[in-house]
């Protein structure tokens, strides 16, 4: 058993520390959440999980449901411990929620289980409300932080060309990274709707590293990545980013833009790539889509001003034909046929067709079109325009 805090003993300092020694102190399983819900960090006790902890766990926050039950018991306001009692229908045993109240507002809430029925000792809950207290305060610590690190990646895009090292540098000291360091920079975008920056922020989300801030009702991310190792950190980061927002919005709304690594005091470039990449998948695409510059080929033709344009120049009469002529599989083999270099081969085991078949096709798809696939411009024209049709 932990042993009581004495008065004077220093502050915890991580809202993990408090979970573990207020679940030590408490000899009970421990969760500390934010005022929404979102698990910030637990400790385990064998034996002693009920669904509402698995819940809780797994899905790194309590559902609509949970939330409307627990709020229910008045613990928003509550200026002390609030037991909850068992519920059968929910399967989940009592359990004492301690507020965490940090400058002058609860900040979150320290659950621990009672799976007995038996109530934890009073001195022990004593005892764990000043630690309560102290999680309260990290909270809004961390609340702070968040808010001026989104300051600090305002000011990194949009400055101009005699502040941006400063910009860097301001940043770079926040996120606790080398100014020299190189960087990838996300946008998290939403088709129809707004992507806010508490989907993304909550300490069981994304690391402190990555700065985070709201850009026209999207998520900016700007993530510091090693020289050696950029794509698959950034691409960590990024599958952080769409678990983290799927919890509040459907994920199949989801669009990812990725810019190329960039020192730091250069992101603006590649948040220029993030918007692009977004612009050019965010409209024919299913999601969740992480499109990455670097992966996008001719089709970043899509993610400039001119977007439009550029379709219609690449939409030519011959183009134009055979998407109209209603035959989605002759589309589909003169697209198989042309990512295909040309092979006759590789389209037929694509398709699961005769070759014999795939020439047939091949054959009709001039007809329409009236280009020969035996001429490269024909080929380069077909191919283009296709491509860019999405």
């Amino acid at each position: 058993m932990t042993e009581p805090r004495a008065k004077g003993d220093p502050p915890v300092a991580d809202v993990q520390d408090v979970v573990d020694e207020v679940s030590g102190l408490l000899e009970a399983p421990v969760t500390l959440e934010d005022r929404r819900f979102r698990l910030l960090a637990f400790a385990a006790q064998p034996d002693a999980a009920d669904p509402v902890r698995t819940e809780t766990i797994l899905g790194r926050g309590a559902s609509a449901q949970t939330r409307e039950w627990f709020e229910g018991f008045g613990i928003a306001h509550a200026r002390g411990p609030v037991r909850i009692p068992a519920n059968p229908e929910r399967g989940t045993h009592p359990r004492l929620c301690l507020p965490a109240w940090g400058r002058g507002v609860v900040q979150g809430y320290l659950w621990a289980i009672e799976p007995d029925g038996v109530q934890i000792n009073a001195e022990r809950v004593h005892e764990a409300e000043v630690l309560a207290e102290e999680a309260g305060e990290i909270i809004a610590r961390l609340v702070v932080t968040r808010r001026e690190t989104g300051r600090l990646v305002h000011e990194l895009l949009d400055a101009t060309r005699s502040t941006e090292d400063a910009a860097a540098r301001a940043l770079a000291h926040d996120l606790g990274v080398d100014p020299a360091t190189r960087a990838v920079v996300a946008l998290v975008a939403r088709r129809g709707g707004a992507v806010v920056p508490e989907h993304l922020q909550g300490w069981g989300g994304l690391p402190r590293r990555v700065g985070v801030a709201d850009r026209d009702s999207r998520s900016v991310l700007v993530v510091p990545v090693p020289q050696e190792r950029a794509r698959a950190e950034a691409q960590a980061v990024v599958e952080q980013a769409v678990r983290a927002v799927s919890r509040h919005l459907p994920a199949d709304e989801l669009v990812v833009g990725v810019g190329d690594p960039a020192p730091l005091a250069e992101a603006t470039r590649s948040w220029e790539q993030a918007r692009a990449a977004v612009a050019a998948v965010g409209q024919g695409s299913t999601g969740p889509v992480s499109a990455w510059w670097s992966d996008l080929g001719v089709r970043r033709l899509l993610g400039g001003p001119a977007a439009a344009e550029v379709v219609s120049a690449a939409l030519t009469p011959g183009v134009r034909a055979l998407l109209d002529a209603g035959d989605p599989d002759l589309v589909r083999t003169a697209r198989t046929y042309l990512d295909a270099a040309g092979s006759v081969a590789v389209t037929a085991r694509t398709l699961g067709l005769h070759r014999q078949s795939v020439y047939a096709r091949l054959s009709r798809v001039e007809r329409v079109t009236g280009l020969s696939l035996a001429d490269g411009r024909d080929r380069l024209e077909l191919h283009l325009g296709l491509t860019l049709a999405g």
